[in-house]
């Protein structure tokens, strides 16, 4: 099975931004303890400190699904969702191939 990379875009408003940020760490923290993620990491946008993306590498559809299913994640998602126009936030998901 081939792994999978996530590409997530959020921007948040700065009335906010800080509050994000506590969820975002108590997910990325405990994502880069599950046995499927190979790799999480967030980077912030040069010329925005509001936009961030994330680099996210699990062993498969499986490892990404049961992230998705723990409760750090469903809280996180759960804000950026309550925040409506506050976050901005897209997704795009990759296969890795390797020759």
């Amino acid at each position: 099975m081939a792994n999978l990379v996530n590409l997530v875009s959020v921007t948040t408003d700065p009335t906010i931004k800080d509050e994000l940020l506590n969820k975002l760490w108590t997910n990325v923290h405990a994502a880069r303890k599950e046995e499927g993620c190979f790799q999480f990491e967030v980077s912030v946008k040069n010329d925005n400190p509001n936009t961030f993306v994330f680099y996210e590498v699990y062993k498969d559809e499986a490892a990404l699904i049961w992230h998705r299913e723990q409760s750090y994640f469903i809280e996180y998602i759960n804000y950026v969702e309550a925040m409506g126009d506050k976050v901005a936030r897209n997704h795009t998901q990759y296969t890795v191939i390797n020759k």
